[in-house]
């Protein structure tokens, strides 16, 4: 319930001349933000003695945002029969002395509210479901299951969402002059250690686009059409981490005993059944094909213990998981997540890699299904943040990719199917698409990068019979833009893998 004592120290923040406080719209939109929350709710928390200034409240925000003056403020607002019986109080409010320790405590309970607020933005619902368990009055005990779920993942996701702002908050106001710079140095250190990062295996995305791999807290998303090698470059990126020699990572961890696992990787597929999952891990690994991968198993090889060595190697192992399509929702991997860390620790998780993300379903019901994609990839963002853990996936593009391209620069961020929000709430964006003219080639393009570089063409060998990108280089432009008018070969995509 908002208390009039509340309501009194979002005046003074607003009003008052003598306050020593930095006012922005950020204050207000915080103020607003607050009332706005206790206005939509279903139950009155507003007693009736502040309502009348609850509401005045309310529209001195709206007027602060669109850059009203205070004096003009309050000679707008107070013309009105509604209203004008604040007219002293505001102008008490506006010249009285405060001292900077209430100033520094009415801030704080206005963040603390936003924050109360953000966490319980379903209290309606919560509220409701509370009561038909106290009331036993829930039609059935499957609607009960199924509201509770709801209510709780909500609830979940309400917190690590806040947790992720209170993370680009700690960062997003610095005085050069006042402020101890301790917090800033400690989270650029966390942020771009070496040893924290997880490389690709790939030097030209290594080197020259994400600044040594894939970083903690962040969510990349690779967008290509069908056949452009999605699944096939998630599997790389694990391979390759995970049996690269130790001494090629940078700032490799201290000595540890023979048998110690230094590096887990999680790879979660919707997309292929832990049998084809496992081919895909073992046939680049070992550069074979599928008649390959037949002809050791019918020869005796020991398939485990030949991985395995491997893998010890560099102290690593991989966990993969199978997800029938759309059963799963981003929350639901939070539990696959804590049972490896249980299992391992946090510290020794690398990345987790979901192959892919329009696969998920969406712990909220939309009508809209764009509406459902942006859902998942804010889910997704907020779990890379709140496990400072880099999330690796992949997603459609649309359908005029499924052919093929002439030049990585034809790969355009408008080509990400369904959902713009896809783009905002990802840390990187990288486009792909086969070439059309060749179809060992794969073409693609940085689009967005939030730590690294972006706008960056690259043409990669594949070879799509072991699931193996080879290699791949920085081009200017393409070699083949007229290639396709000359070539008559007949391309047919690559449905066949």
């Amino acid at each position: 319930m908002l208390s009039e004592t509340f309501i009194n120290g979002c005046y003074t923040l607003i009003l008052n001349k003598n306050a020593n406080i930095r006012r922005d719209k950020t204050l207000y939109r915080d103020i607003f933000e607050v009332l706005s929350f206790y206005k939509k709710k279903e139950r009155v928390d507003i007693p009736l003695s502040i309502q009348n200034k609850f509401d005045c409240l309310v529209k001195i925000c709206e007027m602060k945002l669109r850059g009203k003056e205070e004096m003009n403020i309050i000679d707008n607002v107070t013309m009105s029969a509604k209203f004008s019986p604040l007219k002293d109080y505001m102008e008490l409010k506006s010249v009285e002395e405060i001292i900077d320790s209430d100033i520094t405590d009415h801030v704080h309970q206005v963040r603390l509210k936003k924050k109360i607020n953000h966490l319980f933005s379903n209290y309606d619902e919560l509220s409701d479901m509370l009561d038909s368990v106290r009331n036993n009055s829930y039609e059935s005990a499957d609607d009960l299951v199924v509201n509770y779920e709801e209510v709780i993942k909500k609830l979940f996701i309400n917190l690590m969402e806040n947790n992720r702002a209170i993370n680009v908050e700690s960062c997003s106001s610095l005085d050069l002059n006042k402020d101890d710079f301790g917090p800033i140095i400690q989270t650029i250190k966390e942020r771009y250690a070496n040893q924290r990062k997880t490389p690709t295996g790939f030097s030209v995305l290594d080197n020259d686009v994400f600044n040594g791999g894939f970083e903690p807290s962040r969510l990349y998303i690779f967008g290509g059409g069908s056949g452009s090698g999605k699944s096939t470059i998630l599997n790389n990126f694990i391979v390759n981490a995970a049996t690269m020699d130790e001494s090629l990572f940078l700032d490799a961890p201290v000595e540890t005993s023979t048998d110690e696992i230094d590096k887990v990787f999680i790879y979660i597929t919707m997309e292929n059944t832990i049998d084809e999952a496992f081919m895909r891990t073992y046939m680049p690994m070992f550069d074979k094909s599928t008649n390959g991968v037949l002809k050791d198993i019918e020869g005796g090889v020991d398939i485990k213990k030949l991985t395995l060595d491997k893998l010890k190697k560099n102290k690593s192992t991989i966990i993969m998981k199978y997800f029938k399509a759309r059963t799963v929702t981003a929350f639901d991997l939070a539990v696959v997540v804590d049972d490896v860390i249980a299992e391992y620790g946090r510290d020794k998780i690398q990345g987790v890699y979901i192959d892919y993300l329009d696969l998920l379903k969406p712990d909220i019901q939309y009508e809209l299904y764009r509406l459902e994609l942006a859902h998942i990839t804010l889910t997704l963002k907020a779990l890379a943040v709140d496990y400072g853990i880099p999330f690796i996936t992949a997603t459609q593009l649309g359908r005029t990719t499924y052919e093929g391209v002439r030049e990585a620069q034809e790969l355009t961020m408008n080509l990400i199917s369904e959902s713009v929000k896809k783009i905002e709430h990802a840390d990187a964006i990288i486009l792909q698409a086969k070439d059309i003219t060749n179809d060992k080639q794969v073409f693609m393009r940085v689009g967005k990068n939030r730590s690294g570089r972006a706008e960056i063409n690259i043409e990669w060998n594949v070879n799509f019979a072991t699931f193996k990108f080879i290699s791949g280089q920085k081009v200017t432009n393409s070699k083949k833009v007229n290639a396709a008018n000359e070539n008559s070969l007949g391309f047919d995509g690559m449905s066949q893998f």
